[in-house]
């Protein structure tokens, strides 16, 4: 039991160190263009929000930052996920180990880019002058819980790709709804009180809006909240990993 753990272990690093290369090679500006992206779209939304229509949110810049990088990691690592069981064809047919490692290998990898990019958003908090304070600590169970929502998500659109290689386009339009639906740009309170409960439904709003809270307003949300949303990653991450395991069987018929 041991040695199978131990050569997981070693095939999942292995698999971190070249999906991360991989998805930087003969690239010019290699990771820099997963920064760019966003910090784009933060550029172009800051303008339009806070320059022209003059935002009354408070601390728009990180505002808006945290929450488009965080949205970015949860985008990219869903949609890069589903297709890397269908990327790792080769080395399916040829050595056997359990499929979900290509999974948390992909995610993984997106979580170090994710780790890289809130560097940045550190420094841009310092440039804003918006003190990093103890409660900023708590941010370390945000990231595990969007870690666990975003893994759950990639093994359950994993599993449907490779019997509906259409679901790709379908999950990039439910993408473009997801974040205009999730309070990136805008505060929930611009939202009518009743529609709250089904702004909530969705993990990332909650991460988003609680990471928020820590950073800005320094404040930890209540014990009830931050247990729902324990709650809500355990069920996504158990029910993805379910579902994938459920249809893995079929994997190598399928692609």
């Amino acid at each position: 039991m041991k040695k199978s753990n131990d050569k997981n272990l070693r095939i999942l690093t292995e698999l971190v160190k070249s999906e991360f290369k991989l998805r930087y090679q003969n690239s010019f500006l290699g990771y820099f263009w997963t920064l760019i992206k966003p910090l784009l779209l933060f550029g172009v939304i800051y303008l339009v929000f806070s320059v022209f229509m003059q935002s009354p949110i408070p601390n728009y810049p990180v505002y808006l930052l945290l929450g488009i990088i965080l949205w970015t990691f949860f985008s990219e690592a869903t949609l890069i996920g589903m297709n890397s069981i269908l990327a790792k064809r080769d080395l399916i047919t040829k050595i056997y180990f359990p499929r979900s490692i290509i999974i948390f290998a992909s995610t993984i990898s997106s979580l170090i880019t994710l780790l890289l990019n809130l560097v940045i958003f550190f420094v841009f908090m310092l440039i804003s002058h918006v003190p990093i304070q103890a409660e900023a600590l708590f941010f370390i169970v945000y990231i595990i819980e969007l870690y666990m929502v975003t893994t759950g998500v990639t093994f359950f659109l994993s599993a449907l790709y490779l019997h509906f290689r259409d679901f790709q386009h379908i999950w990039e339009i439910l993408l473009q709804i997801g974040f205009w639906l999730t309070p990136i740009i805008y505060t929930v309170s611009i939202v009518p009180v009743q529609y709250h409960r089904y702004i909530f439904l969705n993990p990332l709003a909650r991460i988003i809006e609680y990471s928020r809270d820590i950073f800005i307003n320094h404040h930890i949300p209540d014990l009830g909240l931050n247990l729902v949303l324990l709650l809500m990653a355990v069920v996504i991450f158990g029910g993805g990993y379910w579902f994938f395991k459920a249809k893995s069987s079929q994997i190598a018929e399928k692609i």
